[in-house]
């Protein structure tokens, strides 16, 4: 389906990347690494540069120093068309559809690889109910999606992210609103398309159960990296996050055989 990335270049390269607004720096020197196929969780307090982060990696925002490589090319250097190939967003916030229909919101997901006027052709429609079945909103597919609930919309805009095919989906807490049990469900869809996927997650725990590897990010700058073993120790969480906690194990294990770490927070503390 694509072209695969060579296993020493990392599918996504962000080099000593600076941003900020006026005379206000909001992210200084990021250097990270991102390889084909990880699941990879950012995670830091609010303000820290989270989403500065992530508008980076999807060219909303542009540095105002240092470079982000997708595929060794320079983002900036690659037409929008392209990147929007290869590259999928879900937001916090869904976007409002208008009166658009599920079934045509996540038909959206087609843009960048057609022309302006094309139609959509049977075989787009196979793709586009296939990513609805995917998601299990087969039921909805007719339906308005701004009836949608939080959970239902979110799992509709991966759908669309599924349609475009991108090597790279980007989220940035796209659980935050949701249940519980949706949080889990759309994270859990997410890590089963088999794309490489960076997310920022306000859950910890979640993130230490979906990620393959976390980024901590704290006042602009990244903190830690590694697997969540690696990182989410309770030295971290009291630098970062400044609560006392303890961290055990998990109940259950990742698919890979691997102990999920499990954070448990203290109350009362000064």
């Amino acid at each position: 389906m694509h072209t695969q990335t060579p296993l020493n270049i990392p599918l996504l390269n962000v080099k000593n990347v600076s941003w900020g607004i006026g005379n206000k720096t909001i992210l200084k020197k990021i250097n990270l690494k991102i390889t084909t196929g990880k699941f990879v969780g950012l995670i830091g307090p609010n303000g820290a540069g989270k989403s500065s982060l992530l508008r980076c990696l999807y060219r909303f925002n542009k540095p105002s120093d240092g470079v982000v490589e997708f595929n060794n090319t320079d983002i900036w250097q690659l037409k929008s068309d392209e990147y929007a190939k290869k590259v999928a967003v879900v937001l916090q916030e869904t976007p409002s559809q208008f009166n658009l229909s599920v079934f045509d919101v996540i038909a959206l997901g087609l843009t960048p690889h057609k022309s302006l006027f094309s139609s959509v052709t049977n075989i787009d429609k196979q793709k586009i109910t296939q990513a609805i079945n995917t998601v299990g909103l087969a039921d909805h597919s007719g339906q308005s999606f701004e009836s949608l609930s939080g959970g239902e919309k979110q799992r509709a805009l991966i759908a669309r992210a599924i349609v475009q095919q991108p090597q790279l989906l980007i989220m940035d807490e796209p659980t935050s609103h949701l249940d519980v049990k949706y949080q889990i469900q759309v994270m859990e869809l997410a890590k089963s398309l088999g794309v490489t996927v960076f997310a920022s997650f306000h859950d910890l725990n979640l993130a230490s159960a979906m990620c393959d590897e976390l980024v901590v990010i704290k006042n602009g700058e990244i903190t830690h990296t590694g697997t969540p073993s690696e990182v989410l120790t309770e030295n971290m969480l009291g630098d970062v996050f400044g609560v006392c906690a303890q961290v055990n194990n998990h109940p259950q294990i990742s698919k890979s055989g691997n102990s999920i770490p499990h954070i448990t927070y203290f109350y009362g503390y000064e």
